[in-house]
């Protein structure tokens, strides 16, 4: 939880898999311009019917005819199955020793979580919470926040 996470390293070690499939995006919402967090079981590339939307942007968006929640920026994209997803959550963690932080988790039916992104300012995903819930139809929860001591 206590994250040191380095958004300029997180996937130099790990090549990037090609999704094979079409794409097609029926909701999307710009999430401002935060990373993408790497998942060794869920990240591809970003497919190039999502970078004509991208742009300099990140994209929360479902792909219906493929059961696909797909989170991306211009180098990668999450890509999580609709029926393996419980839910959607957001923790803000406060300056302590560590640095502030807000966190954006998918968590799966199996008892795992997928990190969709972190962002370095506190409260940031707050206000998307309404939006993601509205595009993606899955609940949006808040874990209580806590000092990264």
């Amino acid at each position: 939880m206590f994250s040191k996470f380095d958004p300029d390293n997180d996937i130099s070690n790990f090549p990037l898999q090609q999704y094979k499939g079409r794409i097609e995006i029926n909701k999307a919402l710009e999430v401002g311009n935060c990373r993408v967090h790497y998942s060794p079981d869920y990240a591809f590339e970003t497919p190039v019917e999502v970078l004509n939307r991208v742009k300099d942007n990140t994209l929360l968006w479902i792909d219906n005819q493929n059961s696909l929640l797909g989170f991306s920026d211009q180098k990668k994209t999450l890509l999580v199955p609709l029926n393996k997803i419980n839910g959607i959550e957001i923790q803000n963690m406060l300056k302590g020793r560590g640095p502030a932080e807000s966190c954006l988790w998918i968590y799966l039916y199996e008892k795992s979580f997928v990190t969709l992104s972190i962002s370095p300012e506190i409260y940031y995903f707050d206000q998307y919470a309404d939006d993601i819930h509205k595009t993606t139809g899955f609940t949006v929860t808040f874990s209580p926040e806590f000092y990264n001591a």
